[in-house]
């Protein structure tokens, strides 16, 4: 059974509606990174302490998220059930409706009251024991043939600019599990992908510019990363900046 606390209905007018300015570098630069936002004016400090990302990323058969993305798509969404730490069994998750509208974002979510498992099951029950987890809103968009595609974890770090208006997250030990064909969801076996270093500035409109003007001052360019084409295919996905001598 589903919980209705902290949830949006699915086609709700977004109450958090936020830029997402990105970039992507080299892993090894992860020391560099720091360093520079230490001596940023904006004075980032850290927000929350760093934790695991885990998310189980649903499409179609023939993939319509991922080809909206690689096709540049102004409007697109993707839905991913996303959990924390290292285990995949008895997951505490919530279940996200992520929607981009070129840079700008927002999110449905719904947070399941009860655990689930991940690790060791066959990808039909997967998707029969999400549905009934959720409510009827969110199962009209499952029986859309959406299905496990990627499985994409990764150690986030939270910080936050002094007069918190501009959150900052930075990515590392990216790891992604292709599920597409497996009949049992697992996370062994993972796809071959650069060591990439993902740094995300996320604002209200109104601070649009601060944050870019944050991310201007880091020696990368800011431009799309996903993730999910990463994972989905690898040739299409950031190439990540390498660090200036």
């Amino acid at each position: 059974m589903a919980s209705e606390e902290h949830s949006h209905l699915i086609g709700d007018y977004p109450d958090s509606l936020r830029y997402e300015l990105k970039m992507a570098c080299q892993e090894s630069a992860y020391s560099q990174v720091q360093a520079h936002l230490r001596l940023d004016p904006t004075a980032p400090r850290v927000l929350y302490p760093p934790r695991r990302v885990q998310s189980i990323y649903l499409d179609t058969t023939f993939g319509r998220a991922l080809e909206e993305n690689l096709a540049g798509i102004s409007h697109r969404e993707k839905i991913r059930l996303r959990w924390y730490g290292d285990s995949a069994v008895g997951v505490r998750a919530t279940l996200e409706r992520k929607v981009r509208e070129n840079t700008l974002g927002w999110k449905d979510t719904l947070k399941l009251a009860q655990p689930l498992d991940i690790e060791g099951v066959d990808r039909v029950a997967f998707i029969r024991s999400l549905r009934a987890a959720v409510t009827s809103p969110w199962q009209q968009s499952l029986d859309e043939g959406l299905e496990p595609v990627q499985w994409i974890a990764y150690q986030r770090e939270y910080l936050t600019t002094a007069d918190g208006r501009i959150r900052i997250t930075i990515d590392r030990e990216l790891r992604a599990v292709d599920l597409r064909g497996r009949w049992i969801l697992s996370s062994v076996d993972p796809t071959p992908i650069p060591r990439v270093l993902v740094i995300e500035a996320k604002c209200a409109p109104e601070d649009y510019q601060a944050a870019q003007s944050l991310l201007s001052r880091l020696p990368f360019f800011v431009d799309r990363c996903s993730k999910f084409v990463l994972a989905s295919d690898p040739d299409h996905g950031p190439v990540p900046s390498a660090m200036p001598i």
